[in-house]
């Protein structure tokens, strides 16, 4: 490795600043949770899907560092498209920029290593960096689920903090779309008529911000397609699990695609599509792995009782349905099932004779939340309210524009999405 490789990726050495093109205007709602630990002792590792804007918040916050810090001490490295590792890149950071070993250094120095689940054994690099060098503040970044959390957890226990950049939340998504989401909020019903035509781009690509402002459906879709679900598959999860079946994982993705919420039953998907359960199984894992998918599990109030039985999957974001489906607007009731799920971050729903879609537990309390399909839905929340009592609270039933506030909390989809 070079120097004019380092170069290449940190101007301000030159400049003095962050190139405005790489920051971009908006600030997600994750940026100031992690501007709190910026200078604590730990490392601070960001996850989630691809394209969701990982990159982007590094560059804000090293530019946001750039008013207080001298530029040769901040560094960023993507390996993204590079077979360097940890060392390589320190080693001439080092020796080119700082002139100095890191013992030597009177302040913290910053080091940005984005998709840094790229290489192997990393997290046993940094945890030998992180307590070697106490000046040294790694901020990392990647886009594997996982095996970030579990390498992270296992190796780097009370060094590190993990924090999830979510898909973009409607709230987000209006704010970079130019609205005033402070003052909607205040009287939503005001502003119904200004938030509805946002609701159809954000159901159908909104959830990225990339894509926030386009209005080009075939472009949308390509972009998620390439850009996200390809790189997933053939890049990320064959790299980590070393499959070479990623027509299968596309097959799988798409079938959900086509029924979000659906059913997990391997043994009638294996024969349906001619490959053996445990390969189906695993592949759903892969899935979930990489983010494309989210895989829910049947609520018992003993926990092991639930991982064991009946589980329902969907795409971890709603435009990934748009980008693969033919017919989007016909599974409406699914996609805003999937919105729901997005926004409540659960990990249950219920079905005993009757079904309800979420299942929220905060402490000893439940919260059940209903997506409105039948007249039946309504119905089968008062049963699981007679059920389970006192342990219930705050129920919920998701409509797409009716209201109501009885024994049960009735809400149209878009003030849901404005208040979850």
């Amino acid at each position: 490795m070079d120097l004019s490789e380092l170069e290449k990726f940190n101007t301000w050495w030159k400049i003095g600043k962050v190139k405005p093109s790489l920051t971009k205007e908006y600030k997600r709602i994750v940026y100031n949770q992690i501007m709190k630990y910026i200078d604590k002792r730990l490392i601070i590792l960001l996850y989630g899907l691809r394209r969701m804007g990982k990159t982007t918040i590094m560059y804000q916050i090293i530019s946001e560092l750039l008013e207080h810090t001298e530029g040769k001490n901040i560094l960023y490295f993507s390996f993204d498209e590079y077979a360097y590792n940890i060392d390589d890149v320190l080693n001439e950071y080092k020796n080119s920029v700082l002139h100095k070993t890191f013992d030597n250094t009177e302040k913290n120095v910053y080091i940005f290593l984005d998709e840094i689940q790229k290489l192997q054994h990393w997290e046993d690099k940094i945890k030998l960096y992180y307590d070697l060098y106490p000046n040294l503040k790694f901020i990392l970044s990647g886009s594997a689920s996982v095996s970030l959390r579990k390498k992270s957890s296992e190796s780097l226990a009370g060094r590190i903090i993990t924090i999830a950049v979510e898909p973009l939340n409607f709230t987000e998504f209006l704010e970079m779309n130019g609205l005033n989401v402070i003052k909607i909020k205040e009287n939503p019903d005001l502003y119904k008529r200004d938030i509805m035509p946002f609701l159809d781009r954000y159901m159908k690509y909104g959830t990225f911000p990339e894509l926030s402002r386009n209005e080009d459906d075939d472009y949308a879709r390509l972009y998620i397609r390439e850009t996200v679900i390809d790189s997933i598959i053939y890049k990320d999860i064959e790299r980590e699990f070393r499959v070479n079946d990623g027509d299968l994982l596309k097959t799988l993705i798409k079938m959900i695609s086509n029924r979000p919420g659906m059913t997990l039953n391997f043994k009638a998907i294996s024969e349906n599509i001619g490959r053996d359960q445990r390969t189906i199984s695993n592949y759903f894992e892969y899935l979930e792995f990489g983010l494309l998918a989210k895989i829910i599990y049947n609520y018992r109030e003993n926990e092991f009782i639930s991982l064991r039985k009946l589980k329902k999957c969907y795409p971890v974001t709603p435009n990934i349905v748009f980008a693969l489906s033919d017919k989007f607007y016909e599974l409406m009731p699914y996609i805003m099932e999937n919105l729901v799920l997005m926004n409540i971050r659960t990990n249950y729903f219920y079905k005993n004779n009757y079904e309800i879609d979420f299942i929220s537990i905060k402490k000893d309390k439940i919260m059940p939340v209903a997506v409105k399909k039948t007249d039946r839905t309504e119905k089968q929340l008062k049963l699981f309210i007679k059920k389970y009592g006192n342990k219930v609270e705050n129920p919920l039933m998701v409509t797409y524009d009716n209201e109501s506030n009885d024994n049960i909390n009735v809400i149209p989809l878009w003030k849901f999405l404005l208040e979850f």
